[in-house]
């Protein structure tokens, strides 16, 4: 059944018309308190649009358009309290600057004159928007799906622990995954039991699941990592009991998102505000890169046209974040159905590249199209490249923890590109793999920086393969 969900869009077109107003407010207030009659100035409607542009980019950096379900009051409060502060202090440095006035204490009028009715228009309506989320959970017009996932003692307790602690709390534990491999346990007909691992995926995937709550014991070291591996590709939140915490290593977070005491698993991956830069990176980034190198796009598209028969961009899919399959752009450096028997990698002397191509690939030219897949939202400008499902699935039988890749968005360029280059064989795959977990379990923005220098070093020399 489709749910009535509050969509983050909806923050977004209320940020919108609130700046609007507190915009068209402040030049009001301006006329108070200079004593002069109200006019709309020149540059008043290009002034409000840069206004409005700031202020919704200072929300995005701060997490203000995450799920307005996971929201709670007191934070709202506080971030829009802090975003509001910040804001304005920028914009009041911006007015001393450009209009300088002998009476320094109008600045402070000017301040509070557009501190007050940004913080009240904002946070009303970021309390009516929770308002109306607290009352669609309590009416169950809005649910979340949990798979539970132990054993049965440790499912029973817990899960008692959780109704009587979740009342309208719109989570529900819908199906159940024990451990033991025995579902006679003390759980009410209604939750799907299951007693397979193996059928992780399926469960997920048929039962709708959104949260995945995990209880295992303490001496379950093993099961708890080969769980987490499972889930590493799936698009759910993960949480585990308190008591595992000491079994956990890594960036993980104790939350009570749920009522009751459960650890966030964050799995190492980058803080909110951060990936709000990385994404601010890497849309800047991408739309600049592709405006400066447009003569060398168009370059490349009418060598690679009249290098040999067939079309001058390559489509193919590929396995990205969280699993999910998209269509990656590339100059096409081979011929034209160079891969009639199946997939076939690439080699440093195939014959199936070009003359033109072998040019491209060592200034990595061909991959420049994937700055489209970067502003659309499916690749990062750093994070592990990109694969085939038929090349994962071979790795994963060998490896399972390739599918820690998947955890993050896929990149245009990574550590194991820096240090390994393109890999020709399913081998060659599998001893680049550790370089793009140490870049999971260690990335940072600064990191992401380093490897983009080293990338664009490496481009320069021509030393790509």
């Amino acid at each position: 059944m489709k749910q009535p969900r509050i969509n983050i869009s909806w923050y977004i077109a209320a940020d919108i018309c609130g700046a609007a107003l507190t915009w068209f407010c402040f030049y009001f207030l301006r006329t108070v308190i200079y004593q002069y009659p109200f006019s709309i100035p020149s540059g008043f409607y290009l002034g409000g649009l840069m206004y409005i542009l700031g202020w919704l980019s200072l929300h995005f950096l701060t997490g203000a358009y995450q799920n307005v379900y996971h929201k709670s009051g007191v934070t709202e409060f506080f971030r829009t309290l802090i975003v509001s502060l910040i804001g304005c202090l920028a914009l009041l440095f911006f007015f001393i600057l450009k209009n300088p006035q002998r009476n320094n204490l109008h600045y402070y009028d000017e301040f509070y004159s557009l501190l007050v009715p940004v913080f009240f228009v904002t946070l009303t309506s970021r309390l009516l928007f929770l308002r109306m989320a607290n009352r669609q959970l309590k009416k169950t017009k809005v649910s979340f799906n949990v798979l539970l996932i132990g054993s049965g003692k440790n499912a029973t307790q817990f899960f008692n622990s959780f109704i009587n602690t979740n009342t309208n709390s719109g989570y529900f534990i819908t199906s159940f995954l024990n451990t033991n491999g025995n579902t006679n346990i003390g759980l009410p007909g209604t939750v799907k039991k299951y007693n397979d691992l193996n059928k992780l995926h399926f469960i997920i995937d048929s039962d709708k699941i959104e949260e995945v709550i995990i209880t295992v014991e303490k001496n379950e070291r093993d099961l708890l990592t080969t769980i987490l591996r499972q889930l590493s590709d799936k698009d759910v939140n993960i949480k585990i009991t308190a008591d595992a915490v000491d079994i956990i290593t890594g960036a993980v977070q104790a939350n009570n998102v749920m009522g009751v005491p459960l650890i966030d698993v964050h799995n190492g991956l980058l803080p909110s505000w951060q990936k709000n830069i990385k994404r601010l990176l890497d849309i800047s980034i991408a739309i600049s890169a592709l405006i400066l190198l447009s003569p060398l796009l168009l370059y490349a598209a009418i060598r690679t046209k009249f290098s040999s028969a067939g079309q001058v961009l390559f489509f193919q899919e590929r396995i990205g974040f969280k699993g999910k399959p998209f269509v990656i752009y590339k100059f096409r450096s081979m011929l034209q159905n160079a891969e009639q028997n199946g997939p076939m990698l690439s080699s440093n002397n195939d014959p199936r590249i070009t003359g033109w191509g072998k040019t491209m690939r060592k200034w990595r030219l061909d991959e420049l199209p994937q700055l489209w897949n970067i502003i659309k939202g499916e690749m990062s400008l750093v994070g592990p490249r990109p694969e085939r499902k038929f090349y994962i699935d071979q790795i994963v039988q060998q490896h399972p923890e390739y599918k820690y890749l998947l955890k993050v968005k896929p990149g245009l360029t990574s550590w194991g590109m820096v240090k390994f280059g393109y890999a020709s064989t399913i081998e060659e795959m599998i001893e680049r793999m550790p370089y793009d977990i140490m870049y999971i379990e260690n990335v940072s923005i600064v990191l992401d920086l380093k490897i983009m220098l080293y990338t664009i070093s490496i481009i320069l020399s021509g030393e790509g393969k």
